[in-house]
């Protein structure tokens, strides 16, 4: 006897199999519901709500704030573990909700992947109490876990009373405001009339940026890197300014970002990377006594002729390879293909005498991983683990990040230092080379070369 002689022996089954694909659809439906719109035990809602509860608010006529804001623990999964940085995450959630929820309206939603959205009635001057201790209560945070707070929190947020602004306008502008808060690395910014106009401005400098680089509008200033044991200034970091016809002279924080949103990052790179070998070359005795650290974005150095394009610099100008160095930014994470020709990029380059530098250690995309897979010289510290070196547990992290990159061969530099407390600890955790507003800030060409 076989079994599909018996229909509805066949039919039982089919209908078992499609209840079950029923639930485990409704199973993954409510989970992706949960993550999106949060959970009552949490105490999240949905944007939407936030949207309704926005507009009814403002029909009458009542003071409303939209905050918005940006997290980011790429820092602290690369320095420490990721189920150690999502823990914390969970406490930096915690703290947000506690403390942007404080009045009858008060609400707050997660927007995207590591973003939040909130809403209350609070006036500016409330709003920037709640923010400062918002941050304050995240560096406890920190610290009760034995952790460093290295992780990347900005705050942007927008109040009106009026009626005729909508939720959307609200959070556009509690964005931009946000944006502006990271490009000046503050921890906030409100949205008012003239941050309205400085973003106004910003998009202006995109627009204009290729101009700027096809009119040779920029210039170079140096800031000296020193080392550790002897104070003696033996190179310097090449920074680049733009002389704007309309804007004035603007510092990388206001044209870095324009540079990348318009995709001229390798255009970008070699402009100022030839312009640098020029001066050199214009008194080569004198200035090759010294090494010039350049930043390089991620993108630029997966370009497959890299290597090619800089060498072909290097021979115009004649300049001797072994007073350059190429600083690797971390503005970028690397597919595998992408680091495979980085890294093909920077070990030509150092068998050339280049030295390869690994810049923000600990902030971003840079992590340890790089310094098993990458062929550099130099580890340079991000400025916030310098400066954190002043605690015990900071100067621990510090000496333990030294300790690793000298075991597997590579100097190590410090940047940021501010004050002589933290350049003695800086040396005490055994740093090679220092970098910072505590000895010298960027200055022009003609500053640095009386320095010579």
């Amino acid at each position: 006897m076989q079994i599909f002689e018996y229909p509805y022996v066949i039919i039982t089954v089919l209908v078992i199999c499609f209840l079950a694909l029923v639930l485990i659809g409704l199973y993954f439906t409510m989970k992706s519901v949960k993550t999106a719109n949060g959970t009552v035990e949490k105490g999240f809602c949905s944007t939407g709500k936030i949207e309704n509860d926005f507009e009814k608010i403002g029909e009458e006529r009542k003071n409303r704030c939209i905050v918005y804001v940006s997290v980011s623990l790429d820092g602290m999964k690369r320095v420490y573990s990721e189920p150690k940085a999502l823990r914390m995450y969970e406490q930096i959630q915690k703290i947000l909700l506690q403390s942007l929820c404080l009045d009858i309206n008060g609400e707050i939603s997660l927007y995207g992947k590591n973003n939040f959205v909130a809403l209350n009635a609070l006036d500016s001057a409330d709003i920037i109490a709640c923010i400062e201790k918002c941050y304050e209560e995240i560096g406890r945070a920190f610290a009760a876990h034995d952790a460093v707070n290295i992780a990347r929190v900005y705050f942007g947020y927008h109040t009106t009373s009026s009626n005729e602004v909508s939720f959307e306008t609200a959070l556009s502008r509690a964005k931009q405001a946000c944006s502006m808060a990271e490009d000046r690395e503050v921890l906030y910014c409100q949205w008012d009339n003239s941050n309205g106009k400085e973003f106004e401005r910003k998009i202006k400098i995109e627009n204009n940026i290729q101009n700027e680089i096809d009119n040779n509008r920029f210039f170079l200033e140096y800031q000296p890197i020193l080392d550790a044991k002897t104070d003696n200034i033996i190179g310097a970091e090449v920074l680049s300014r733009l002389n704007s016809p309309t804007e004035g002279i603007l510092t990388p924080h206001h044209f870095l970002s324009a540079v990348n949103n318009v995709g001229l990052n390798e255009k970008f790179d070699y402009y100022i990377f030839e312009k640098n070998c020029k001066w050199i070359s214009n008194d080569k005795q004198q200035r090759r006594r010294y090494v010039y650290t350049i930043n390089f974005s991620r993108s630029t150095l997966c370009d497959e002729d890299f290597a090619d394009n800089i060498i072909a610099i290097v021979e115009k100008y004649g300049v001797d390879y072994p007073c350059l160095a190429v600083e690797i930014l971390e503005d970028k994470e690397l597919t595998d293909s992408e680091k495979g020709a980085m890294t093909k990029n920077l070990t030509r380059l150092k068998e050339k005498g280049v030295s390869i530098l690994l810049d923000d250690f600990g902030k971003g995309y840079a992590s340890f991983d790089d310094l098993a897979e990458l062929d550099i010289s130099i580890v340079k510290v991000d400025k916030a683990l310098t400066q954190n070196a002043i605690t015990e547990t900071g100067f621990l992290i510090l000496k333990n990040i030294i300790q690793t990159a000298h075991d597997l061969g590579f100097k190590t530099l410090c940047e940021g230092i501010e004050t002589e407390e933290q350049k003695l600890k800086a040396v005490e955790a055994g740093a090679d080379l220092l970098q910072g507003y505590y000895f010298y800030r960027p200055m022009s060409v003609a500053r640095f070369e009386e320095l010579f």
